[in-house]
């Protein structure tokens, strides 16, 4: 409660100019927090479609994510066989198919047989004339060299192994590309209670 002591006659009188209005500060305010509001949903409205997008591209990611892995396992096979190719090229030529060679081994390995190893070197000879040679003086061929074991149940293992290399020598395309077959060693084990034969075979390229 408030009480003007003060005469009505002496008081101030404030008188507010000819046609000024108050100002409506309630209005102002409740339009600034409409903007501010307006603003803020706008804002939120920008987040969530960022975070619904980011979502369904994980999503894909994810779904993408097996089939990477297949074509990452394709792409590892596809260098291991440029790099076993490159090491058979680099002692036979880029002439020579390796790839039909160890066909042609599948066809014609019997039952009873597997191979544990298949690999090719160049080896060196002293040239012939009788000079003692030196490394330069050395003619150099190439051989394939097949690691195998036998396993005959009823059978010598000594005899399918004799019939395996006759089967190569009279084979066309051994003929063809390779000077000689020849067997040089043979070793017998016992693989558990099972006796097997170990056998090295080495082809000799033209």
């Amino acid at each position: 409660i408030e009480i003007n002591l003060i005469p009505q006659s002496e008081r101030v009188q404030i008188v507010k100019p000819k046609g000024a209005r108050d100002i409506p500060w309630n209005l102002i305010l409740l339009s600034v927090n409409g903007v501010l509001l307006t603003i803020l949903l706008l804002v939120t409205a920008v987040n969530v479609g960022r975070i619904i997008r980011l979502k369904a591209l994980n999503t894909r990611l994810n779904g993408l994510a097996p089939e990477q892995q297949k074509i990452i396992s394709i792409q590892q096979k596809i260098e291991s066989l440029k790099s076993t190719n490159a090491k058979f090229a680099d002692v036979a030529g880029e002439d020579f198919l390796w790839s039909k060679t160890l066909n042609r081994l599948s066809d014609l390995v019997l039952p009873g047989i597997w191979f544990r190893q298949i690999s090719t070197e160049k080896k060196g000879k002293p040239m012939t004339g009788g000079v003692t040679s030196t490394p330069a003086q050395k003619e150099f061929y190439r051989v394939l060299t097949i690691n195998g074991t036998v396993v005959a149940v009823n059978q010598d293992e000594m005899a399918v192994i004799g019939d395996f290399i006759r089967s190569v020598k009279n084979d066309p395309y051994f003929k063809e590309n390779f000077e000689s077959v020849e067997l040089e060693s043979v070793f017998r084990r016992k693989i558990a209670e099972v006796e097997v034969m170990d056998f090295i075979l080495v082809c000799k390229l033209k």
